[in-house]
């Protein structure tokens, strides 16, 4: 598998390190598929999404991105998503964005694009459902939705993940591994993120990545989490 989990910064130099290593697995004959379903139209409406992604790799040498949201989704088969190099998940609201993908059956082609070795980028929410659960994001989403299974894609070796991450959530973090017996939480703040391969999950910088689990520890970037 190749994916990358961005902490939930929005800015370019929060995400450019992450940003670079999933541009440079891509095949750059296809465009990017770019998900925007979790965030707020109210406040960000897609176009300007679709702006800001462009703006954000554009200088990274990628030119060909297609947004896909909820009335393209629901209508999509796994062929449909073979036209792509890669696939970009926003961030948002992380219980709209598990719903809607599961309902829309996009969460299962997801995970089969995984397995075959498509890069899958995550920011945020996007990040946060390549994980266990979706647990951790009940510190900061509202559950508008009414969603009540909160099991994710699992595709990081059983880990969940608590994005937007700082030293002052380390009480919250402790508490809700209590509350929903949650065994291994990988933190990640906003300016890192996580890359997962073949060779395990490494921590990308510029900021190090906190593992929370019967022993914290820490990791600097280019360390392997273990």
């Amino acid at each position: 598998m190749k994916l990358f989990l961005h902490g939930g910064g929005g800015g370019r130099k929060d995400s450019v390190e992450l940003d670079k290593k999933f541009v440079s697995v891509l095949d750059l004959s296809k465009p990017i598929l770019y998900i925007p379903i979790a965030i707020d139209t109210s406040k960000y409406p897609y176009p300007g999404c679709l702006l800001w992604i462009s703006d954000l790799f554009s200088t990274l040498g990628v030119s060909k991105i297609i947004m896909w949201t909820e009335d393209d989704l629901k209508n999509k088969t796994e062929k449909d998503f073979e036209q792509f190099g890669g696939v970009y998940i926003g961030g948002g609201n992380t219980f709209k964005l598990l719903k809607e993908l599961k309902e829309f059956g996009t969460f299962e082609i997801i995970k089969k694009l995984a397995q075959k070795d498509i890069p899958i980028c995550g920011g945020s929410a996007g990040a946060i459902i390549l994980s266990k659960t979706i647990i951790p994001a009940l510190s900061a989403d509202p559950n508008d939705v009414g969603l009540k299974d909160f099991s994710a894609l699992n595709l990081l070796q059983d880990y969940d993940v608590w994005c937007h991450y700082n030293q002052s959530m380390n009480n919250d973090i402790k508490t809700y591994m209590k509350e929903y017996g949650l065994k291994k939480i990988i933190a990640i703040p906003e300016d890192a993120g996580l890359f997962m391969s073949e060779y395990g999950i490494e921590a990308v910088g510029p900021n190090i990545i906190t593992l929370f689990s019967d022993k914290d520890k820490i990791f600097k970037p280019g360390e392997y989490i273990l």
